[in-house]
Formats: C-alpha cells, sequence, structure tokens
C-alpha cells in the first residue's frame, strides 16, 4: 500500500469488497415475534437521530493469522443474529398504518440475504495514539473505525460492524455492516500507521435496542466467539424484543406524535449531512479513568456535602461531577439554566414491570436544571446531587409522565446549556473479549455534543472510564476541574 506523505492526513481506504455465505446456526427459525417487529415509542423516539457507534480496540496476538480472526468474527456473528433478529433488519415506515417497524428479511438463509458483504479496507492511523488515554482527538478520528449507516430517508440498516486489524505485518479488522440489501455485512481494515491490533467499530440504530441491550448483544457476540453455543444460554437469559412487553394506554397515538415532531416527512428523516457537522469538527474528546478508590471518595464527599445518609449510586455520583465540572469550564456564572440530561432504565418501574431480559428501549428520560451561578458556587455539586436524585426518583415513581413532552421539552433548551450524560458504570465495556484479550481502549464513536459525557466500567475493578465531549477551548480548564481532588 502506497504511503501517504507530505501533510495528508490519516485515511481509511477500502481495498477489495466480498460476499461471505452466511448459514444461521443449524438453521435456526427467527423467534417471536417473526419477521416483522412494531416499534414502541420508546423506540420511536430515536428514529432520527445518529446510530449509536461503539469502538473496541485490541492489541493484537502475535502469531495469530488474520484469516483466523476474520473467520471467528464472521461465525460467531453468524450464530448470535438469529437470538439478536430486529439487529440484521431494516427500520422501515408505513404510510398506510403512520407506523415504525423493523422488516427482517424474507428468507433468513439464501436469496437476498444468502451472504455478508465483507469489506477489506486499509489505514494509516496510529493505534498506539489511538488508546492512549491521556490524547486528545477530534470528533473525526475514531469515527473513521465505525461504519456509516445514517440514511437520508427510510428504509435503513439497523446494524453495520466494522473490524480493523492493525499490525505492521498483518492484515486488520474493521468491520461488519448490515446494508438493507444484504442483511448484514463485514469489513476488515489494515492498519499501517504505529502499532498493531484489532479495532472493531459497530454501528446500530437507537430504535432498535437501548445501551443494555446492545451491551448484551457484544456480550452474546463475543461469548459465542470464545466458542460459546448460542443455543446453551441459561434459560430464562434470552433476549427478548417483543414491544408488547412495554405496551401501556395510548402508546400508539404517543408513538405517532413522536414521529410527528422528530421526522414530520417520514420516510424522510435528518438528512446526513447533518447541520451541526460544523461545530462537532470544533469538539475535542478525551477519556479519564477514575479508581475505584476515587469513586468512593467523590461519593462520599457528594454525601457529607448534600447532607445525606447514604452515598449516591456510582452513575449519580459520576453524573453530578461531570454537570458540575462542564458548567464551570463553561464559565456559566449567570443566573441561566444549565440543564443536565441523562437517561433512567425503567424496565423494573413499568406496570406490569418489563423483563430484565427485554432488549429494546425501555429508558425514561431525565432532566435536571440549576442555574449558573447555583453550580458555579462552593454548594454547587450538593445542589446538583439533590436535583439529579429528584429527577432519578421521579422516573421511578412513574416512568411514563410526561412523556409526550419529551422532545419539546429537550428542544427548548438554550443552546450550549445542556450536559448530555450517557451510558451507565455498570456497562462491561473491557469485559468483552471476542478472543484478542481484554479491550485496550473502548470508545463511543458517536459524541457529538459541546458537553457531553459518557460513562462505562473501567478496565479495573471498580474503575470508570468517563469519556468527554467539550469545546477544544475548554478541555484544560474542564480537566483541571474533572480531575481535582
Amino acid at each position: 500500500m502506497p504511503r501517504r506523505s507530505g501533510n495528508m492526513p490519516p485515511m481509511v481506504r477500502t481495498r477489495s469488497t466480498t460476499a461471505v455465505p452466511r448459514a444461521a446456526s443449524g438453521g435456526a427459525e427467527l423467534p417471536d415475534p417473526g419477521r416483522l417487529v412494531p416499534l414502541s415509542p420508546f423506540d420511536a423516539f430515536w428514529v432520527a437521530l445518529p446510530p449509536v457507534r461503539r469502538v473496541f480496540l485490541f492489541r493484537s496476538l502475535p502469531g495469530v493469522p488474520f484469516s483466523n480472526v476474520v473467520g471467528t468474527l464472521r461465525s460467531s456473528l453468524a450464530q448470535v443474529l438469529p437470538v439478536f433478529h430486529p439487529f440484521a433488519g431494516a427500520l422501515t415506515y408505513s404510510p398506510d398504518s403512520r407506523a415504525l417497524s423493523i422488516v427482517l428479511p424474507d428468507e433468513w438463509e439464501g436469496g437476498s440475504c444468502g451472504g455478508v458483504t465483507f469489506v477489506e479496507p486499509e489505514t494509516d492511523l496510529d493505534f498506539e495514539r489511538l488508546v492512549e488515554e491521556a490524547a486528545e482527538h477530534d470528533q473525526d478520528t475514531l469515527g473513521q473505525l465505525v461504519p456509516d449507516i445514517r440514511r437520508d430517508q427510510l428504509p435503513a440498516p439497523v446494524m453495520a460492524a466494522q473490524v480493523r486489524v492493525t499490525s505492521p505485518h498483518t492484515c486488520k479488522l474493521s468491520g461488519a455492516v448490515f446494508p438493507y440489501a444484504e442483511c448484514v455485512g463485514k469489513q476488515v481494515t489494515e492498519f499501517v500507521g504505529g502499532g498493531g491490533g484489532v479495532a472493531l467499530g459497530v454501528a446500530v440504530h437507537h430504535t432498535a435496542a437501548d445501551g443494555r441491550g446492545i451491551w448484551r448483544f457484544f456480550e452474546m457476540w463475543a461469548a459465542a466467539a470464545a466458542g460459546v453455543e448460542v443455543d446453551r444460554v441459561p434459560a430464562g437469559s434470552t433476549p427478548l424484543h417483543d414491544r408488547r412487553l412495554v405496551r401501556f394506554h395510548g402508546d400508539e397515538e404517543l408513538a405517532r406524535l413522536f414521529l410527528r415532531q422528530i421526522a414530520p416527512n417520514l420516510p424522510t428523516i435528518a438528512p446526513r449531512q447533518d447541520p451541526a457537522l460544523d461545530a462537532r469538527r470544533r469538539l475535542s474528546r478525551r477519556t479519564f479513568t477514575f479508581a475505584a478508590p476515587a469513586v468512593q471518595r467523590l461519593k462520599q464527599r457528594l454525601a457529607f456535602a448534600a447532607n445525606i445518609g447514604t452515598a449516591p449510586s456510582t452513575f449519580a455520583a459520576l453524573a453530578v461531577h461531570g454537570w458540575v465540572s462542564i458548567a464551570r469550564a463553561s464559565g456559566f456564572a449567570d443566573d441561566a439554566p444549565v440543564f443536565a440530561a441523562f437517561l433512567a432504565d425503567c424496565r423494573a418501574y413499568m406496570s406490569p414491570p418489563a423483563p430484565d431480559t427485554y432488549a429494546g428501549n425501555c429508558v425514561a428520560l431525565c432532566m435536571a436544571s440549576l442555574s449558573g451561578s447555583e453550580l458555579a458556587g462552593p454548594d454547587g455539586p450538593a445542589r446538583a446531587l439533590v436535583a439529579v436524585r429528584e429527577a432519578v426518583a421521579e422516573a421511578k415513581r412513574d416512568p411514563l409522565r410526561d412523556l409526550a413532552r419529551w422532545r419539546t421539552k429537550f428542544a427548548a433548551i438554550p443552546p450550549g446549556r445542556a450536559v448530555i450524560l450517557a451510558g451507565s458504570p455498570w456497562f462491561p465495556a473491557y469485559g468483552v473479549d471476542f478472543g484478542f484479550g481484554r479491550p485496550a481502549r473502548v470508545e463511543l464513536a458517536s459524541m457529538n455534543h459541546d458537553g457531553e459525557v459518557v460513562l462505562v466500567a473501567g478496565r479495573e475493578a471498580g474503575s470508570v472510564q468517563a469519556s468527554v465531549s467539550i469545546a477544544a477551548g475548554k478541555m484544560q480548564a474542564f480537566r483541571d476541574v474533572f480531575m481535582a481532588e
């Protein structure tokens, strides 16, 4: 491959594309609800928003042939897809019913779904810099490691994966792509920059699953790659996709309301050329890790400041810390509100409760607000903790309360005055092992806001990783506040 010259930026270039036959494990039939998955209002809320784009970076194993890596990922993915069948479908809109659904291919094997598109690209991105925690990246760097499944209009693919292997002497994995007509595809990229490793990038449309469902998919895919038979999943832990499990009175009309608010010109959805693209290019992102003792100190400090008897949850503590740190780094000290927005799993609080194994969306939008001067003051963290706890308690009392106003409430926030808090310190990012060992770095590539914090469980027990996206000029001020003991 010719090396780049001069000041040309690192690139990802497609080298070849082939069709790889896919055989579902044992010719398994698709489980209920079959080849059409009607979506709930919890799903419809995400129809026009960017897909979830996750990147896993693994150090390469000496002596492991590239063909073995490709074969393992391909065969294990084929085993898992029947269990997560909505991920192999297409997001569609029916003008007659004015409803969204995920439609699966007419034939699970053979026909239009008889193969997986396998793309082999190459890149000169520097692997070692990608896994360096202290490094700052612009928003486009990690995005190159994940397939793009955004579409101007429906139907649109639900999922794509991209695998890149990075080694001076070995091909690197870069991805599996699932376009509508081909169901599933895979892409493998060679890294020719510094260091070596494997980058697995996966894009999933948020209408198919929430964070809990997506991480269950990653865990099952990794287990299958490690040799665990999918049909040996313990009874009661099989993922459930039937949206009837989250039905409630008025849900169909609410779904149509969301579609009118979010995508009024269906089947046209958000344009691929996002108007916020230029703003995102001015953002910087960086990753921070809080060791277990630091997490405990933060929780104890907040409990003492707020004068509460029990320490806050790990999520609440990190969410409060991120909210206050971003507000202070942004210089907000006026009387205008600064909002914190996050999602709360509400499976256990539905009536009746949704099963833990339900993989579709079942999260409530939580919002809290304090003035910039309140957050900037000495009791800002204590006030923020009280506000976050109240927002969570409200969602637990009634997860459907104010649901019809979620979109309008979020849209009413003045530009630049929202802190987005995503993920969970319980998502097992560094416990996902596809046979390459534990990841060297796990990141969310789809961070699009000036003031966004994404949490996952850290590499070491009890630690938490926080990835932060913020305007480049604020990053140093943010770091000084966020990492201060």
